[in-house]
This record gives C-alpha cells, sequence and structure tokens, in this order.
C-alpha cells in the first residue's frame, strides 16, 4: 500500500501541473490569432533562447498583459 503522504504529495503535484496546463492553454489561444509558427522557435543568438515573439512582436505580450 502507498502511504499516504507519497498520495498527497502526487495529488499536489497533479494539481500544480493541471493549473499550469489550463493556464497555458489559455494563453496560447488568446495568442494564437497574432503568431505565426515561426515565431515560437528560439531566437537566434546573441539573444537568450526565448520564443522570438517576445523580441519580433511585443505588441502580441501587450495584449497577452491587458487580457
Amino acid at each position: 500500500m502507498i502511504p499516504p503522504s507519497i498520495v498527497a504529495i502526487i495529488a499536489i503535484a497533479g494539481a500544480v501541473g493541471a493549473v499550469g496546463t489550463a493556464f497555458a492553454i489559455e494563453v496560447t489561444e488568446r495568442a494564437e490569432p497574432h503568431l505565426e509558427p515561426g515565431d515560437l522557435l528560439p531566437a537566434p543568438p546573441p539573444r537568450l533562447p526565448l520564443p522570438r515573439f517576445l523580441y519580433e512582436k511585443p505588441e502580441v505580450l501587450g495584449q497577452l498583459r491587458r487580457k
């Protein structure tokens, strides 16, 4: 039998993952009309390897913050 403490840890970790996934899906649905697949690729050096739209389309980030 699995100890109750392990079950609690698994439940908490699963809940955090589910909330994070739901948040990511909502943000993606709001940003989808403004982005193309290439915008999600990492930025080339010397920039940090963040998605290109953060550097090339700052208006999308601004729209996500407003909603």
